[in-house]
């Protein structure tokens, strides 16, 4: 375990250089960040064959989730509270959308995530090393387009195999991280959530997180402590709703969870 003590000496000397500078600070906390995942692989990868035994493989990523939230509510000092997170369990099996902001969301992801819940990626993903295999023993769905295969009809073929499996799916609708200067917003969404909870006939949940300014800010070198705040929506039937409906049901979703994320989000900071 000597290895624990040079990595302790070494935070100790950032934290000290950290009284001088903010860079060494924000360094230091990252440093952090990486024992919390590498704690929450080790944690899930001695969990998993207790889990294949039971059936529960999509619950690999709650294992790792609720690890890496735990050891960042030590390393990292973020305490994460959640509005409304009895839907969850109600909704399930259900599509959830949630907005995508930094690295740090995984600390989101960490407390949020619920049990027998699975990510959807490329099929491409599943062969890359470390990432791809626990994905693969998490039983993650993998999607590929053929040639000739539309959007709708990619997710239909998802939608089997997430009511085969009996799991709910998470979904950044945005496609890719959202940064902005003027305050909390959030890109154009996608369809891959709607089209996949269309054809699967179960809800959408929208799960709001408040904006990262003030607790995390990649270009100023800036991470602290603090608490950060989640709101669950209530859950989107897709009862009675049509293909050409979805395009309108996306617009109406990402105003809704916007006006929550103003709602939630304090006011920013000036990190000069």
């Amino acid at each position: 375990m000597h290895w624990l003590a040079w990595l302790a000496i070494v935070d100790g000397c950032l934290a000290v250089c950290a009284q001088f500078s903010r860079k060494v600070g924000y360094y230091r906390r990252l440093l952090r960040f990486g024992v919390c995942a590498l704690f929450a692989s080790t944690v899930t990868l001695l969990t998993l064959p207790a889990l294949w035994a039971v059936g529960k493989r999509a619950s690999g990523n709650w294992v790792a989730g609720r690890a890496f939230y735990y050891s960042a509510l030590v390393l990292l000092g973020i305490t994460v509270e959640i509005e409304g997170e009895e839907l969850l369990d109600q909704a399930c099996p259900c599509v959830l959308v949630g907005n995508h902001q930094t690295m740090f969301d995984l600390i989101m992801l960490g407390r949020v995530f619920p049990k027998q819940t699975v990510i959807l990626a490329k099929r491409s993903v599943s062969h890359y090393p470390f990432v791809g295999w626990f994905m693969r023993l998490s039983d993650d769905i993998f999607i590929s387009r053929g040639n000739k295969q539309s959007s709708s009809d990619m997710f239909k073929k998802a939608s089997e195999e997430l009511k085969s499996k009996n799991v709910s799916v998470w979904f950044f609708p945005e496609g890719t991280r959202g940064r902005f200067d003027d305050g909390p917003d959030m890109l154009p969404f996608k369809a891959g959530a709607f089209l996949l909870a269309y054809h699967a006939k179960v809800p959408i949940v929208p799960v709001v997180a408040m904006d990262f300014h003030n607790l995390y800010n990649k270009r100023k070198f800036w991470s602290v402590s603090g608490t950060f705040k989640i709101k669950v929506m209530e859950p989107i039937s897709m009862e009675g709703v049509k293909e050409e409906d979805l395009k309108d049901l996306m617009s109406q979703t990402r105003d809704r969870m916007l006006v929550e994320l103003k709602r939630i989000s304090p006011p920013r900071i000036a990190l000069d």
